[in-house]
Formats: structure tokens, sequence, C-alpha cells
């Protein structure tokens, strides 16, 4: 099979998983919006994103460096993966002490209402998330997307299942909802471990590797540091409306975002493909061809898609969250600006760290993040979480502008290769489309 259709193939069983991860989490988002209502929705996003930052800010980029090296080829697999183990259990020890700090510290700030023994106990999925963060990133790194999907699907699938499990018994308590975003956390760990047994991956003490340890370290603290700022770049809002505002305008607002983010369906599946791929190529001029393509297809879809949700936002959301939501349809079309072009800049992002240069990541987003910030500041004691929308619309504006002119700066490559379609594009795309619909008639 020739690359670009190893890529290809690739790209497509990212892009069905990640429909159904898309299609799982909305309904999810949906079942906990209605039933718990404005108030308990926004305290279920905010109880749960405690997890989400720690896994955000201690994981020291294992993962990416993980992808990196399994595509270079330097360790063995069983050294990846013990190393990886002990990894996830020291760190999350780490994790567990450092969030339940941080708990009774910010309690009268970020938590003020919600109860202390349910931030607390939401800290036991940590050592199965950084489990499960860092062992997917073994068949990511293998390219290996019909396991890497299958894990990412097991979560969202599972709580959807819990959730209507419950529901059917009883009404859905903000308890019951925690419970089914824990055992969600869990699952995909038995997955890993199924997975990795068959394949003959087996966990030794002596397999642990100091080596692979500090380059992982090393290369991963890059990427560590752009996914930490990025994060904050996806999540800085939330945060700050807890601090501003209250827990209703979280509710509305993680509406919003959960409706929004849906236009990366395109991006994020081909970013997934195209990272390890990257890696694994040495001619620079198929690196950039590919890349380009890449963008220019993700870019137009995701245009298109972006401009028929600004015109339907107001239905989707009366329709999926109630009359109670409402508001989050303004908040959705000042989004779906940014993220429309941020789309591009998950598929430059992927290229540059597959070039071994996740610094250039790191330091673009530390200098929007500052904006973003400030914008935050400014915006959101004014504006509520209309304000929050603009600050988060202009930095991820401003993110695709900057990494655009950088990606070009690093492999020399024209603008309008990467922005407009040419005629070669469109030959690519038809025989695409043809090769689709042969497959198709076969299955």
């Amino acid at each position: 099979m020739s690359n670009n259709s190893s890529f290809l193939k690739n790209s497509i069983m990212n892009f069905g998983s990640n429909i159904l991860t898309i299609i799982f989490g909305l309904m999810v988002t949906i079942i906990i919006a209605r039933s718990l209502g404005v108030e308990g929705q926004g305290i279920f996003t905010v109880i749960t994103l405690l997890p989400t930052i720690l896994v955000t800010f201690m994981n020291f980029g294992i993962a990416p460096a993980t992808v990196f090296f399994i595509g270079s080829d330097r360790y063995s697999m069983n050294t990846i993966f013990s190393t990886n183990i002990i990894l996830s259990g020291v760190i999350s020890l780490f994790a567990i002490v450092l969030g339940t700090i941080a708990v009774f510290l910010f309690k009268s700030t970020f938590f003020d209402e919600i109860s202390i023994s349910m931030l607390l106990s939401v800290l036991l999925v940590l050592p199965f998330l950084f489990f499960n963060s860092f062992l997917q990133a073994v068949y990511q790194g293998t390219q290996n997307f019909k396991r890497f999907n299958a894990i990412n699907l097991s979560s969202k699938f599972v709580q959807v299942i819990i959730l209507l499990v419950i529901l059917s018994i009883f009404k859905l308590s903000l308890l019951w909802a925690l419970i089914s975003f824990i055992i969600g956390s869990i699952l995909p760990t038995v997955f890993i471990v199924i997975y990795l047994f068959k394949d003959s991956v087996r966990f030794k003490f002596s397999e642990f590797s100091v080596d692979l340890t500090k380059n992982s370290v090393k290369y991963g603290y890059k990427a560590h540091l752009s996914n930490i700022v990025t994060f904050f770049n996806y999540r800085l809002d939330i945060i700050l409306i807890s601090f501003f505002l209250n827990p209703v305008a979280v509710g509305i607002y993680n509406v919003a975002v959960s409706i929004s983010e849906r236009l990366w369906i395109f991006s994020q599946p081909v970013a997934s493909a195209l990272f390890p791929k990257i890696s694994s190529m040495t001619d620079e001029n198929e690196r950039n061809k590919l890349t380009a393509r890449t963008a220019k297809c993700v870019f137009y879809l995701s245009l298109f898609f972006g401009i028929f949700f600004w015109f339907l936002s107001d239905d989707v959301v009366f329709i999926l969250f109630g009359i109670n939501y409402m508001e989050a349809s303004m908040v959705i079309r000042i989004l779906m600006i940014g993220i429309t072009l941020f789309s591009i800049e998950k598929i430059l992002s992927s290229d540059i760290s597959g070039r071994g240069k996740p610094q250039v990541n790191l330091y673009t987003s530390l200098f929007t993040i500052i904006c973003n910030v400030i914008l935050s500041i400014i915006f959101i004691p004014k504006l509520g979480i209309k304000g929050a929308a603009m600050a988060t619309s202009i930095t991820y504006s401003l993110t695709f502008l900057i990494k655009l002119i950088i990606y070009i700066k690093i492999t020399k490559s024209k603008l309008k290769h990467i922005l407009i379609i040419n005629i070669d594009d469109i030959e690519y795309i038809i025989n695409l489309i043809t090769k689709l619909i042969r497959r198709m008639r076969k299955i």
C-alpha cells in the first residue's frame, strides 16, 4: 500500500470514528444538560474539568513523545510499554495530591457551592486517564488507528449507555452523572490492556528505560507546554466564566462550545493521522505536498459547514437543548469564526510536531494565550459569555495567522499552495472520491 493510500485510509477511519465520538459526546451533553438543568450542567462541567486540567498539566508530553519515538523506531515496544506504565503510575499519584490541595485552596473561588466530596472523588480517575493517554499513544505511533479509535469510542459509548440506563430507572442526579464519567474514564484502560496482551506486549520492571524517560521528557516537554497553552486556549474561557460569573453561565457556554467544536470533525482525525505520518517521512517535498493538500481540503470543508451551522444555530440549540439554552446560539455564531480558521491550524501544528519541532507550536501558543487572557479579562465582566466567545474567537484566528506564517517560513512553501485549490488538487479529490465509491461498492 502506498504512503498516500495508507494516510487516506487512516484519515477516513479516524473521520468515521470521530463522527461516532461526536454523536456519543453530544448525546452525553444533551442528556446531562436536559436532566440537570443549566446550573447543574455547569457544576458538572466544572467538576469534570478538574481532572482534565491535572492530566493536561502533568502528562509532560509523554504521549506525543511516544508517537514520535515509535515513528523513528528507536525503542522496542516492550520498553515503551513498561516505561509508560511506570510513569503513568508515579505521575498520577503526584496529580492526586496536587488536585486535593487545589480543591481546598480554590474552594471559595472556582469551586464555590460545589461539593468537596465530589471534587475529591473525581480525582480517582486520574491513574486511568494518565494510563489511557500514555498507552493509547502506542497505537497512534504504530498507525494502528483501528484500535486507537476503538479505545476512543469506548469511553463516550459506555457513558451514554450508563446514562440511558440510569434515566430508565432513576431521575438523573449530579452524582449519577459523575459516576458515568468515572466509569467511562476507566473502561478504555480495559481495552488497552486486552489489545496489548493480544499483541504480545508484556510489562516488565526490567524493561523500564531511564534513557527513554529522559528523551521522552526532553522531546515531550516542548509538546507538553504547547498542549498546556493550547488547552487554556480551549478552556480558559470556561475557567474565567466560572470565576467572574456563575454555574448557569458556565452551563450555557459549555453547550455552545460542545456544538461549535464539532466543526473540528474534519481537522482532528486528519491531524491525528498526519502527525505519525510526517514523523515517518523523509522526503521534504512529499511532506510539504501532503500537508498542503490536506490543509486545503480540511479548511474548505470546515468553512462550508461553519457557514451552515452559523445560520442554523438557533434551531440546533432549541431542538437539542431546549429554550433555556437559547443564549448559546449567539455564542456559537461568534465562536464559529475562530473555530473554522483554527481547523487549518491543527493540520499545520501536526506537521510541525512531526518534523521534530514541537517548540514552535509552544512559542506560538504562549503568545496567543497572553492575548486570550487579556481579552477575556476585558470582555467577560462587561459582555458575559458573549465576551468570552469574542476573546476565544479572536485568539483562534490570531493563532491561525501566526502558525501559517511560521509554517511558510519553515517549509519555504507559498501561501497559494496552502490555501488555494488548483487543478491538481481537484484531480486528486476526484480520484479520492472515485476510490471511495469503488470501495463502498465492494462492501
